[in-house]
């Protein structure tokens, strides 16, 4: 295991509390983990005052602990050019996947910031194990007793708070909380109790956390597979069990408070249990809310795909084929009538030679829209589905115009 550390350079003696309770008296921090956690190996970034010190003290107080520690020469960060460098120095020192601890104690100006920040962009670009982020604070110490004794302060939650931020984004911009629904679970996992306590293991499993992180994967997915049915029962799940999963979630998971609202705003349109989902014009007015909710992420596909599919089920709802929605045979003999009339409309076949597709279109309200809105979504799922192989594709910004403008004629269709 590695640690990077940045050596000040005013060493004074304090007793350094650590948060198991363990105490180890030391001129610097660095020395001080040392103690805390032997064996390891240290990489030590110095700037040009504090080289002397490496040398005086901190090899002196390290060499019975350590594997190895080596001195990395660092600028003093005066300025932003510095500051990248030392970014840099630090982003080189590490090996991909390998196990790091950072202390942040000492550092001139901003070098702590920096280290934090550094730690959290390892994380993600080497893959790094995090095992800690270690800050003694000295500016705490207890100073009725000599040596003072200082607090150490484990950060390393903290830069999880990072993570949360990812998953944040993720959701507010795309509307996929499996990131934070993974980041839940992690949590929860946390507190997993004795296996061989049965009653608290049943509790553990059932929790509120739990079964909120599985419906947040659940709507997430298939939101993104077009699964409309399914997401839509999700989404009734996750608000029915957020507000019972808030008071342990505020316990283990600070973070995804803040959070809640918004995941429920987000999914209060779309939610549609399956006892109601027995009633169609309710399936007909969420499922539009959903084709709105993927326009609203700029999720255009199944935006499209969607569009093309509530069409023909309100068409089916409006000639009195509301109990065979999920019929096959049905859904094709609508979707036939419904690609023959815009046929008819564009003039490429007569009614002789289109034949009696057995289906009487001619109740439905607005009809003309309604076909001529078949008829586009049709075309525009086609240019998706063969990736514009075609001569003149519509380019990829008009696309996302010309299902917006669609998608408003929809909202005038009565259900």
């Amino acid at each position: 295991m590695k640690a990077i550390t940045f050596l000040g350079i005013r060493p004074t003696d304090t007793r350094y509390v650590f948060p198991d309770g363990s105490e180890h008296e030391a001129p610097f921090f660095g020395i001080a983990l040392a103690r805390f956690i032997p064996n390891l190996s240290m990489c030590v970034f110095v700037t040009k005052d504090a080289h002397r010190f490496y040398e005086e003290t901190f090899l002196p107080g390290v060499k019975d602990y350590v594997k190895d520690a080596q001195s990395v020469p660092i600028p003093d960060g005066r300025n932003d050019r510095e500051l990248w460098e030392i970014f840099q120095t630090v982003v080189d020192a590490i090996d991909p996947k390998e196990a790091v601890i950072f202390d942040i104690t000492h550092g001139f100006r901003s070098l702590p910031f920096l280290s934090f920040l550094a730690a959290a962009y390892l994380r993600v670009v080497k893959n790094i194990r995090l095992e800690g982020v270690y800050f003694g604070n000295f500016e705490a110490r207890d100073q009725s007793v000599t040596p003072n004794r200082t607090p150490v302060l484990d950060l390393t939650g903290f830069v999880e708070l990072l993570d949360w931020m990812v998953g944040a984004d993720y959701f507010v911009r795309f509307g996929d909380a499996r990131d934070l629904a993974e980041l839940l679970r992690a949590q929860h996992a946390r507190i997993k109790p004795d296996p061989l306590n049965q009653a608290a293991m049943s509790a553990w499993s059932k929790s509120p956390i739990k079964t909120t992180a599985s419906n947040l994967t659940r709507a997430s997915r298939a939101l993104r597979l077009v699964r409309p049915a399914e997401a839509m029962h999700a989404s009734a799940q996750v608000l029915q069990q957020l507000p019972q999963a808030i008071p342990s979630i505020g316990a283990l998971a600070r973070p995804f408070i803040p959070l809640s609202q918004q995941v429920t705003k987000s999914f209060e349109r779309i939610a549609l249990s399956n006892d109601d989902q027995i009633d169609p014009s309710r399936v007909l007015e969420t499922e539009r809310n959903v084709i709105g909710w993927y326009l609203e992420r700029n999720q255009v596909f199944q935006a499209v795909a969607l569009a093309r599919e509530w069409l023909i089920s309100w068409a089916m709802v409006n000639v009195g084929l509301h109990n065979q929605l999920l019929e096959r045979d049905v859904r094709k003999s609508v979707e036939d009538a419904l690609g023959a009339e815009v046929q008819k409309q564009s003039k490429s076949t007569t009614a002789e030679e289109r034949g009696n597709e057995g289906i009487d279109l001619s109740r439905l309200p607005q009809y003309s829209d309604v076909v001529n809105l078949f008829g586009q979504f049709g075309g525009l799922r086609n240019d998706l589905m063969h990736a514009g192989k075609r001569k003149n594709p519509l380019p990829a910004d008009k696309v996302e115009e010309r299902v917006k403008g669609l998608y408003d004629q929809m909202m005038k269709l009565p259900i």
